[in-house]
């Protein structure tokens, strides 16, 4: 897109993506379904195969930027307020 390349003088730039998933939560975490690589399975509202466990970001997308992970905790914050308003 003509124009839309600039320069900015900056200090500090973070390059914001995840990280591999904890193997420590999988293995200690009996009846939690995790694919091959480890990250946690959930529905589309992060809801795992535990009731009551919700995951996001990138312990269920591997590693991805903030603004999925964002994404990811807001939608499974909406389940755990509906599940919780539901008990």
């Amino acid at each position: 897109i003509p124009g839309s390349e600039f320069l900015m003088a900056v200090d500090t730039v973070i390059v914001a993506i995840g990280n591999g998933s904890n193997p420590l939560i999988s293995q200690t975490t009996e009846g939690l379904a995790v694919n091959k690589w480890g990250n946690i399975i959930v529905d589309e509202t992060g809801k795992s195969s535990i009731d009551g466990i919700y995951a996001g970001g990138d312990i269920v997308l591997g590693a991805a930027t903030v603004i999925l992970a964002m994404g990811e905790g807001r939608r499974a914050a909406a389940a755990i307020n509906a599940y919780l308003a539901a008990k």
